[in-house]
C-alpha cells in the first residue's frame, strides 16, 4: 500500500464502513469520495485529511503513515506537522530547529 487511495480503502475496509457511510461521516459525497479511492482526485484538504484521521480513529503510526503518504502525493508538508506549525507562536525556535 504505497497511495493515499489504497491506503484509505484499506483502513475502511478494516473499520467496515461501506463507501456511502463513510462519505456522510467526513462530510464529502459518495461521489466524491469514490474518486478518492480510486485516485482520480487529488488527497482532499487538511479539513477532510483531519475528518477522516478522527472518524478512523488511527493510531500514531497510521496516522503518520496517512499524512506522509498525502503529502508525497501533493508535494506539500504533513498535515500534522504543518498543523503544529501553523498553531505554534515561536517562530524562532522553529528557524531554529529547521537550522539543525
Amino acid at each position: 500500500m504505497n497511495t493515499f487511495s489504497s491506503f484509505l480503502k484499506s483502513e475502511m475496509s478494516k473499520n467496515n464502513y461501506s463507501q456511502n457511510k463513510f462519505a456522510k461521516e467526513i462530510g464529502v459525497s459518495s461521489y466524491y469520495l469514490g474518486q478518492l479511492i480510486k485516485g482520480e482526485k487529488r488527497p482532499p484538504s487538511r479539513n477532510i485529511q483531519n475528518k477522516i484521521v478522527e472518524t478512523l480513529n488511527f493510531d500514531e503510526i497510521q496516522k503518520s503513515k496517512f499524512y506522509d503518504l498525502i503529502a508525497k502525493e501533493k508535494n506539500d508538508i504533513p498535515s500534522d506537522i504543518y498543523n503544529e506549525i501553523k498553531e505554534s507562536n515561536n517562530w524562532n525556535e522553529i528557524r531554529k530547529r529547521l537550522k539543525e
